[in-house]
Order: structure tokens, then sequence, then C-alpha cells
């Protein structure tokens, strides 16, 4: 589904006044096992998802987003065609071990399908980096919304449509990168990820560039059967266009 109708562009940002550490890095769960396995608890598995109007967070100065809040599904979906994704997106917040609360479920669950907008950060489209997640796959190995992630290429196009205004938010990738798991706990990567100010407890700062940035995260890499998880992260950068 394609959105055209253009209107006037959303600049708010949010305030997250959390202590964020290092590990403020996005646990998704991915792996291609030949058989079934359980997912391991590495992120909050929401109880229900609520569904608002809500196409932008508050304003500089209102009221911080709750963190802890269960993931709320907004009028926004997330569309990438050089990897065939249309997605909705949801809010979340940030689990207890501040890492980014990206929910998952059973063979069956929406969320292998659905992306994840941390909403401690940017809007889509604010002079800032907006920092969206997404499985790679479920818990079957089979591929989820981020399962081609890694195909993106400099100068592919990622569209974020908001439904309740017709407004399109337009990208171009920039950069794609694999860090370790150990480099993408370092502060450079999470100012790169998630942009100046929460990986310091800090509200999101616009950018020094004066450009709105988007990250796309999931992670890749081989399987650490001792952590439970993947060994590096896969970070997309983009830049608004339009």
């Amino acid at each position: 589904m394609k959105l055209t109708t253009r209107g006037k562009r959303s600049r708010a940002v949010v305030i997250v006044l959390v202590a964020m550490a290092a590990a403020l890095v996005v646990d998704l769960v991915l792996t291609k096992p030949s058989t079934p396995r359980a997912t391991p608890p590495l992120v909050s598995t929401a109880p229900g998802v609520t569904t608002t109007t809500m196409v932008q967070p508050p304003s500089l100065g209102a009221t911080p987003p709750n963190l802890s809040a269960p993931p709320v599904a907004l009028p926004v979906l997330v569309e990438i065609p050089s990897i065939h994704v249309v997605s909705r997106l949801l809010s979340v917040g940030m689990t207890a071990a501040h890492a980014m609360s990206a929910p998952e479920g059973g063979a069956n669950s929406p969320y292998w399908a659905e992306t994840f907008w941390y909403r401690g950060g940017s809007l889509p489209g604010a002079v800032g980096t907006a920092t969206i997640a997404g499985h790679i796959d479920d818990v079957y190995g089979r591929y989820a919304v981020f399962g081609h992630l890694a195909q993106l290429v400099p100068g592919d196009l990622i569209m974020i449509h908001f439904s309740a205004t017709g407004l399109t938010e337009r990208f171009t990738v920039t950069t794609t990168h694999a860090y370790t798991l150990a480099q993408s706990a370092t502060r450079p990567v999470l100012d790169l990820i998630y942009g100046t100010g929460p990986p310091a407890g800090r509200a999101p700062a616009p950018s020094k560039d004066g450009l709105a940035h988007l990250t796309l995260i999931s992670c890749t890499g081989s399987w650490n059967y001792s952590l439970h998880t993947h060994d590096e992260r896969l970070v997309v950068s983009a830049v608004r266009i339009s």
C-alpha cells in the first residue's frame, strides 16, 4: 500500500530520562535451526498489544513516554520495496535489563511480521534518529520481517506511512554494517543506533547535520549458545529524502 498525500512533517521529539547502559542493544532472537527450538527469554513478551490513534509521541516538555508499558500498535506502516516488507509498526519501550523491548511469541505470533519503534527516541521523520527493530526469523527458523535486511544496499528506499494523516516519509539507505555484541555495546555504535541522548539517559537530540535519520536493526551472525543470542547486530542507516 502506498500513500502519497503529503502533509506537514512531524517534528516532535520525546523525552527519556532513563539511565541507559551499554546494554541498550536490541536482543532479537534469530537463528536458522533445522529443528524447532524454544525461544529464550531475551526480550520481553508483552501480555497484549493495545491500539491507539497516536501518530507522534509527546512534544518536548510533555510527560515522558512510559518505557515499561506494553507495545502499542500505531497507525503507521513500514514499507521496504526491495525486500518486500510491508509491516505494522508497534511502539515499544525497554526491558528492566535496559534492552529494547521487542516482543515475541509462539510460532504463529504476529510479532514476527511486525516492526518495533523505540518510543524513547525520535519520531521517524523528525530531525534526529528514529530506531526501528525487527526479528530476522521465528522460533522455527522461518524468515521474519527483517529476514532479508542484509540485502539492503545504499540507495534502497524505506517508506514510513502515517495512515491517520496520509503522510509518507521517505528514506534512502546510506550504510549497512554488522557489529559484534561487544562493538554494539560501545557508545559510538549506540549513538549511531539511537542518536545522541538516549544512550546517555537524556532526551533525543536533533542531529548535528540537521537531517532526519532512521536506523533499522536486527540480529545476524552465528548463534551463541552460551549467551542464547546471535553474536552480531546488523545496523542499517538511512536518511530522509522527502
